[in-house]
């Protein structure tokens, strides 16, 4: 799976993270700064031109994840690059799945007092619904029930929650297919479900998917999934049997300048993606 492909997978943890607002000691606060200055420093790379907007969303939400992160100068600064940025995006040559992107982007960005008109994409995207992938039916839905759109009739979210409901498998995961893409759209589809009330049997079931994959998620140095399945599973109120064992895996593969890879292997390079969750995970859990 391309960077790209990866850093979209991070669209619904973006709003996760905007509505749990912490305030963090200052002990924990000092321990984040290099893994915040690291996202920072490639914050600037990822607003070159063509813009990635899967890869923004995958950095945004760990570069302004609580109110006192978004209110420092230099977060700040970030924001408005972002807000001129946005600005040379052809919105209608956008598909379905870039315009989830930039709503989410939109939403935050609004939420931390940037101007964006966000309710301007809500009639593509309804459109989009019927014709959507699994995974970005699923992110829209989060975005749809976390920022609620007055326009959507009620009975065509209902039919969308259903669609997404009926995906589930016997083991609690969603979809057919394997590896990457159906960790990522089993995590998106509780959060969804989650967010939008959906069948709570099917939610929970979904949510001990996501328990009972973390030591195999350990054993495999999928550094990435052990960060999001934990930090999911702590923003749900989920208990985590054995947390100290994860969190203090996750601490071991933490490098120097405060980043993380995506997989644990010899010579890995960081990732976005996976550094912006351990900015998260460190709020979360901290040192």
């Amino acid at each position: 799976m391309s960077e790209r492909g990866r850093a979209r997978f991070a669209r619904v943890l973006l709003f996760l993270v905007s509505g749990w607002l912490l305030y963090l000691p200052a002990a924990s606060a000092k321990s984040s700064e290099a893994t915040r200055q690291w996202l920072l420093e490639h914050w600037y790379q990822a607003l070159s031109s063509p813009l990635d907007l899967g890869l923004i969303s995958s950095m945004l939400y760990g570069l302004v994840g609580d109110a006192e992160a978004a209110a420092q100068g230099e977060t700040r600064q970030a924001l408005g690059a972002l807000r001129g940025a946005l600005g040379t995006v052809d919105r209608q040559r956008l598909d379905c799945g870039d315009l989830v992107n930039l709503r989410f982007i939109g939403s935050f960005l609004e939420m931390n007092g940037v101007a964006f008109e966000v309710g301007a994409l809500d009639s593509r995207l309804h459109a989009c619904l019927d014709e959507m992938k699994p995974f970005d039916r699923a992110s829209l839905l989060f975005s749809l029930c976390r920022f609620p759109s007055d326009t959507l009739p009620r009975e065509k979210l209902a039919q969308a929650i259903k669609s997404i409901e009926d995906l589930q498998q016997a083991d609690g995961g969603f979809g057919s297919s394997h590896g990457l893409q159906r960790y990522y759209l089993s995590t998106h589809a509780v959060f969804a479900l989650h967010s939008c009330e959906g069948n709570p049997h099917v939610v929970r079931r979904g949510q001990l998917y996501l328990r009972n994959g973390l030591p195999q998620l350990r054993q495999l140095g999928f550094v990435d999934g052990v960060l999001e399945s934990l930090i999911m599973l702590r923003k749900m109120g989920v208990d985590i049997p054995q947390q100290r064992l994860y969190t203090d895996y996750v601490r071991s593969k933490i490098k120097q300048d405060g980043s993380v890879c995506f997989f644990d292997h010899p010579g890995c390079r960081s990732d976005p993606h996976a550094t912006s969750l351990l900015l998260e995970f460190l709020r979360e859990f901290g040192n």
